[in-house]
């Protein structure tokens, strides 16, 4: 009997990606790369290289009908992620961040996105084709980005679509310049933990969202019998497993750039949840903290797929 194909939507804003070393821009020695990224779009491209047999990953957005809009898309179709739920909206661009890295791998980002293609990712979106493909699927994945980027109305639409999904997963990501009221910020993310069956969180956005310093209380606080909380600090992961409160160490290694390190995290532990059913929780985190190893390795969101090939099952 043929094996059935699954259905993975992951949600949110892809952007033109600025990184190097800033600190010669001045000169005519700066290396800067062009590349594309965004907190959703790189968990989509990990979950899509090792779960490509098994699923059909979707990338649910808007771009504009620039060139690099263009791009970006060509960008999609090379990662295998699948364009039908992309919409192209005329006279709009694409968002568009830099990165700048220190000798540590510590980042700091500079922003542009009020103008975005991805803001109006869910309007005119009534009476749509699109929705019934949005509402029916195996995975739906999103963040705090994807909805805050969305004006109210569609952050509430968005929180609906992704909870029809068999599965739900939901990391918050939160960003100072973008989450400007933390009452809000705190009030929308106890409302979207009611909705998802996955919640990832870092340490520093739990201490920036809600100022606690508990990480196990936090999670304790937030588990219910029918979700998975995975709370990443620097060297361990708390979890909750449908009830089941529990730690893991993680091995360190030396970063050269941390970007999407907790993206790629979450692309593998999904992919690992979603196709390895034999595994224990602590393989499953294991296992996708040994893709983040290997992406902080290098520059920029995405990694070669040469260079994770270790990690992708010759098998389904």
């Amino acid at each position: 009997m043929q094996k059935k194909i699954k259905k993975a939507i992951f949600a949110g804003e892809c952007m033109i990606e600025i990184s190097g070393d800033l600190s010669s821009l001045d000169t005519s020695k700066a290396k800067i790369k062009v590349n594309f990224g965004g907190d959703t779009f790189n968990s989509a491209v990990y979950f899509s290289r090792l779960c490509n047999k098994n699923f059909v990953t979707h990338y649910f957005t808007a771009v504009g009908d620039d060139k690099f809009s263009e791009m970006m898309l060509k960008r999609f179709e090379y990662e295998n992620l699948n364009t039908s739920l992309v919409k192209t909206i005329k006279n709009k661009y694409p968002g568009l961040y830099s990165i700048h890295t220190d000798k540590l791998g510590n980042r700091n980002f500079s922003y542009w996105r009020s103008q975005s293609a991805a803001k109006s990712m869910l309007s005119d979106l009534k009476g749509s084709k699109n929705i019934q493909k949005l509402y029916n699927c195996d995975l739906f994945y999103y963040s705090g980005i994807s909805t805050n980027i969305l004006e109210k109305k569609y952050q509430s639409k968005l929180i609906k679509i992704a909870s029809k999904a068999k599965l739900t997963a939901f990391d918050f990501n939160y960003r100072k310049n973008l989450h400007t009221n933390k009452i809000e910020t705190q009030n929308l993310f106890n409302e979207i933990n009611q909705f998802v069956d996955i919640n990832f969180i870092s340490y520093d956005d739990m201490i920036d969202i809600f100022g606690k310093t508990d990480a196990i209380d936090f999670v304790k606080k937030n588990s219910r019998k029918n979700n998975i909380i995975l709370l990443r600090l620097h060297d361990h992961v708390i979890y909750s497993y449908y009830g089941l409160i529990g730690k893991i160490y993680v091995p360190m290694v030396t970063a050269k750039d941390k970007t999407a390190a907790g993206d790629s995290f979450n692309g593998s532990f999904l992919a690992n949840e979603t196709n390895k059913i034999n595994m224990t929780i602590q393989q499953k985190i294991l296992k996708a903290h040994s893709l983040t190893r290997s992406v902080i390795k290098y520059d920029g969101a995405i990694i070669p797929i040469s260079k994770m090939q270790n990690l992708i099952e010759s098998k389904p």
